[in-house]
């Protein structure tokens, strides 16, 4: 009997461990390790950067100063297979450079002088002045930094008409013509840019002009680089920071795009400018999310979205502020916007040369600007749905 209540009691004891577990809240299995971030790794394959300056427009004073900071910057370049060409439209000179180092003395060595009469935003010209680069250094990877004055995607005589008659109240102009680039009078257009850059794919391309931070050129340009670094509206004369960023394009596989812009806002905290980091790879999900956005489109006050200019009638307005106003729901854009746009930055007021203001409030920006059809400007709303990214995101 005794032999018996032993087990007995033994039973009821295991019985009663196993409910306490059971009603015992099981520890969840240990969460994985967030996932390292990628370390930059030391740029180790051969790279060529071109730098192409069009300053026969009015720049030719803050193309000079950018030249002298460039040729200040090789003294602190990293060691490592790099060459840099510099090709720079002056009005009374056109000629290729190559930058190189003699007697510790930073100099430009003339790989080819041109004809100032010749037309530098001419796309065959364009495409021989970098074919010529790439003949002469050839590498694993190219750059590309583009520096001139910009307007994205209007065409350059559609941008007169805008200002004289059609884009403002009245029948003063407010501005010179843009587009990327202009030599003189004559203007590159963003579908002849894209042509003149179509026999080489380049790891980036930094835009040194006001307003190439729109989607409408932004995707004309998505298959010409991995990424492109730009501002959606206008910059400053004295350009980027290039005293520091042309050593840190060659110090990072990653060629320091993000530290570039992080750079650029520093340098024009106290003034004016914003700036953005583009994937192009990103730039077809993007199109594909607004697409579905316009379907839903409701009607926009176009005087309620953020604008990056100071037109009468705008060019360039915030994409994402578009989107919000327009759709109850725009979750879907933000995540597909969040991965085209790997890096925004601004300040809160910008310069401008754009109205009969000297800046304007920019309260927000997602990094890119697009054009909303008024019914207005009719001409400008017929030249926006003849965009690549007006029948990507309507048709």
């Amino acid at each position: 009997m005794k032999t018996y209540k032993t087990l007995l009691f033994a039973l009821m004891a295991i019985v009663m461990q196993f409910a306490v577990a059971c009603n015992n809240d099981v520890p969840e299995p240990p969460q994985p390790e967030p996932p390292t971030p990628e370390v930059p790794q030391p740029l180790t394959e051969s790279h060529t950067l071109t730098i192409f300056m069009q300053g026969n427009n009015g720049l030719a004073e803050f193309m000079d100063s950018n030249l002298q900071r460039i040729l200040a910057s090789y003294y602190d370049m990293p060691e490592g297979d790099f060459r840099i060409f510099v090709f720079y439209d002056r009005g009374n000179y056109t000629r290729l450079t190559e930058l190189y180092m003699n007697d510790g003395m930073a100099k430009q060595r003339l790989v080819e002088e041109y004809e100032t009469s010749v037309s530098t935003v001419d796309k065959e010209f364009m495409r021989g002045v970098l074919a010529k680069v790439k003949e002469e250094a050839p590498a694993d990877s190219y750059g590309l930094i583009l520096s001139s004055h910009g307007g994205g995607w209007v065409p350059s005589d559609l941008y007169d008409v805008y200002l004289l008659n059609e884009g403002t109240r009245s029948n003063t102009p407010q501005a010179q013509p843009l587009f990327y680039a202009q030599d003189d009078y004559d203007c590159m257009e963003i579908p002849d840019l894209v042509e003149a850059l179509s026999d080489t794919h380049y790891s980036y391309i930094i835009f040194d002009a006001c307003f190439m931070g729109n989607i409408e050129a932004l995707y004309d340009l998505r298959h010409s680089a991995d990424y492109i670094v730009a501002s959606a509206a206008e910059v400053l004369g004295a350009g980027f920071p290039y005293e520091t960023m042309i050593p840190m394009l060659f110090e990072f596989d990653d060629h320091s795009l993000k530290a570039i812009c992080e750079s650029y806002m520093e340098y024009y905290k106290a003034s004016s400018g914003t700036v953005a980091l583009i994937d192009c790879e990103q730039l077809e999900p993007l199109a594909e999310a607004m697409r579905a956005v316009m379907a839903e489109m409701g009607e926009v006050d176009v005087d309620d979205v953020q604008a990056y200019d100071a037109f009468d009638y705008h060019l360039y307005f915030d994409l994402l502020h578009y989107v919000e106003l327009g759709v109850e729901n725009s979750t879907a854009f933000e995540k597909a916007l969040n991965k085209a746009v790997l890096y925004s930055g601004h300040t809160e007021t910008i310069l401008t040369a754009t109205g009969d203001v000297d800046s304007f409030d920019l309260a927000r920006s997602c990094g890119l600007s697009c054009y909303i059809a008024q019914g207005d400007c009719p001409a400008t709303a017929a030249a926006w749905r003849t965009t690549a990214w007006a029948k990507a995101i309507t048709e």
